[in-house]
């Protein structure tokens, strides 16, 4: 289901829903709305009647948030918030190798789907959002695994950093993975515990947000309203799945703490822009595909770690088949002909997904075919990457929390509910997601971004300006943030430590009717308030340094 014709259903439930709210409507006025505020620069009445439907559904929304019983004190304030189970990585950083630093990296993964029967309907796959019904798997194509490596340069301390295969993760479900990580994490110098996914739309849910939505409105504001009396009937992601997601990720990352030897680090990347498209206006995006490369001294299994923004939608967002989609053939490729363990890892993406003109495929090519092709396509390009650049020992990390103002009133809802499980605290008069980012470089010649949700790839490279063609008729006027690092290349981890939405220049926001994307974005001043962040956070680095 498109999700221009969810929001649509979603505004007609929430506004029947609203008059069950047992408190005066005098308390929130219709003048909350904000007319006055819709952009009327590049006016159609399209336009303007998009605007203003997403005015009245936030009008709905917000008079749920604050006055449904049940809700009250789920959320402290933000002046009683402390950080939980957060690593900051490092104080200063390290220009120069120093004595008796030596790369050191290790790897461990397991099968999430071991143990269990994905087909026996308790399971929900992601990738589209379901109002009334979710989507289960009918058959099982491939794996969904998590994949862990860690690293050290011997002196700053051990980074780890898990990639789930999954649509989505949120901040809360990464603390409990943190808090059961820290014994072992103080007893071996590990500074920061990142954990990302792949936002593949065929693996079972890890997010929440593709349960059967409808449902969980009418249970799980009723549970609230009801004191918790009707709490199994309440609908969520499979809590079991989960437990079993959590154990594993983290005895991978414990194991792969214990595998660590000393070897050499390489960075390289290969030129696959043909094989990407953008869906989305303005378009632009890093075309190379990077490699982390680690060959161990003594000629064991090398580890390699990729990187490239592509949506994992191969076959379409919404299919019956369980797939970890084409990053599955590409580690399976590069295993079977180079025997080297393989972490990819989910870049920019925004709206960025496969394009398989050039491969020259048969038209009649079924999907899961066309799939297998596009990742061994882009496995041989890995394999060929002849650029490699030998990194110094010299790693550095430091991240930080953000808060976003949320203006996504669904997601706050949705939160409430336990559908979603975010880090929200209460401001005076609305919400803030607290979620974070960091920086991360290596030799000092690789610089990592590491970012909550997904991207526009425009944040961290540069590229079109929108100008008129957005509704505010505003210029961006940010700079890329490639340009705040001294490193001459840059990859993004997204996706990192919290699913916090589509990330959009803040210039070009336009309404949940018109972008598929819009939907998604919990913030409409989230590209402003991540960009200013991570200037600050680099510029923390510099004068530690």
């Amino acid at each position: 289901m498109s999700k221009k014709v969810l929001a649509v259903i979603l505004s007609l439930i929430l506004t029947f829903s609203v008059v069950a709210v047992p408190v005066g409507a005098a308390d929130i006025s219709f003048d909350d709305i904000n007319i006055e505020d819709i952009n009327i620069e590049n006016f159609n009445i399209e336009n303007f009647f998009n605007q203003l439907i997403d005015k009245l559904i936030a009008f709905v929304l917000t008079y749920l948030n604050r006055y449904w019983p049940g809700y009250e004190d789920q959320w402290v304030d933000q002046e009683e918030y402390v950080p939980e189970h957060f690593y900051t990585g490092e104080e200063t950083f390290d220009t120069e190798v120093a004595d008796g630093a030596k790369w050191e990296m290790g790897y461990a993964g397991a099968s999430l789907l071991d143990g269990i029967d994905a087909t026996s309907g308790d399971y929900f796959l992601a990738g589209t959002l379901e109002p009334i019904a979710g989507r289960v798997p009918v058959r099982v194509i491939d794996d969904q695994r998590v994949r862990v490596y860690a690293v050290t340069d011997g002196v700053s301390g051990v980074v780890i950093q898990a990639v789930i295969d999954g649509f989505g993760f949120s901040r809360g479900d990464v603390q409990i993975i943190r808090e059961r990580m820290e014994e072992f994490a103080a007893e071996n110098n590990v500074v920061a515990i990142n954990v990302s996914v792949l936002h593949q739309h065929s693996c079972i849910d890890t997010l929440g947000m593709n349960v059967p939505l409808a449902q969980a409105l009418i249970l799980n504001t009723g549970n609230a309203a009801a004191g918790g009396i009707i709490e199994d009937l309440k609908v969520e992601k499979n809590q079991e799945f989960m437990e079993n997601l959590y154990a594993k990720t983290v005895l991978s990352m414990k194991r792969a703490v214990k595998a660590m030897k000393p070897g050499e680090l390489s960075y390289g990347s290969a030129d696959i822009g043909e094989l990407i498209y953008d869906k989305r206006e303005p378009k632009d995006f890093d075309p190379n595909i990077n490699r982390l490369r680690f060959v161990p001294d003594d000629g064991t299994t090398e580890i390699w770690v990729l990187e490239a923004g592509i949506h994992c939608t191969m076959l379409g967002a919404g299919p019956d088949e369980l797939t970890a989609d084409f990053p599955f053939y590409i580690e399976r490729k590069i295993k079977m002909e180079t025997g080297a363990n393989v972490v990819y890892v989910q870049g920019a993406e925004l709206a960025i997904t496969t394009d398989c003109d050039t491969l020259n495929l048969p038209e009649d090519m079924d999907g899961i075919d066309r799939m297998i092709a596009y990742g061994e396509a882009v496995a041989d390009r890995v394999i060929a990457i002849d650029n490699d650049v030998k990194l110094d020992p010299v790693l550095n990390i430091k991240m930080a929390e953000v808060r976003l103002d949320v203006t996504n009133e669904i997601l706050t809802l949705a939160s409430r509910e336990d559908v979603l499980n975010p880090v929200i605290v209460r401001t005076e008069d609305d919400y803030q997601m607290i979620t974070e980012i960091g920086y991360m470089e290596l030799g000092n010649e690789v610089a990592i971004f590491i970012c909550p949700g997904e991207f526009d790839p425009l944040l961290i490279y540069g590229g079109p300006e929108s100008g008129d063609a957005s509704w505010s008729g505003e210029e961006w006027g940010y700079e890329p943030l490639k340009n705040f690092t001294s490193c001459e290349n840059v990859m993004v981890f997204g996706l990192s430590n919290d699913q916090a939405g589509y990330v959009l220049r803040d210039n070009e926001y336009h309404s949940m009717f018109t972008e598929n994307e819009e939907i998604n974005v919990i913030s409409t001043s989230a590209g402003s308030t991540f960009v200013n962040a991570f200037i600050d956070l680099v510029d923390s680095t510099k004068a530690a340094a």
